[in-house]
């Protein structure tokens, strides 16, 4: 079976459901498909009409029969390429950017940290040369278990 078959049977089968369908459906499926062919690229009205309506004045809906703009050619499918691009990368941006922030964030306040931890050392009564000898720790461990009893 060809691809021109297959359109037929489709046509054929959503033909006959149309039929079944009450008029306020069928208006509406009409009015989005001349919404939809106003928006493709210029063509021959008459092509466009018998392409919207089956003879019969009821709309057809044939798999791959919309072409043009709205499947993503020509310049409107390049913006929304684009867009689709931008909406994908500006949350990772953000997040990325976030998480640069937190970092630098951090790395400040270790600095801090340790610039406080160097002026109470320098600020101190204990000499610096005691903090290189090593009965110091010692000292600073009984001092700690002195303190929990």
């Amino acid at each position: 079976m060809n691809e021109q078959q297959i359109a037929r049977l489709a046509r054929e089968a959503l033909d006959e459901s149309v039929e079944h369908l009450p008029w306020r459906v069928t208006h509406r499926l009409a009015s989005a498909r001349e919404a939809a062919l106003a928006r493709m690229p210029a063509r021959p009205a008459a092509a466009a009409a018998e392409h919207a309506f089956g003879g019969a004045g009821h709309p057809i809906l044939v798999p791959g029969a919309g072409h043009g703009r709205l499947s993503g050619g020509g310049p409107d499918g390049r913006r929304r390429l684009g867009l689709r691009i931008a909406a994908v990368l500006v949350p990772i941006l953000v997040v990325a950017t976030g998480l640069y922030g937190i970092s630098e964030w951090d790395n400040l306040r270790r600095a801090d940290d340790i610039a406080d931890v160097d002026a109470a050392v320098l600020t101190d009564e204990v000499p610096i040369s005691a903090y290189a000898d090593r009965g110091f720790g010692v000292f600073l461990r009984n001092v700690a278990q002195g303190e929990r009893e």
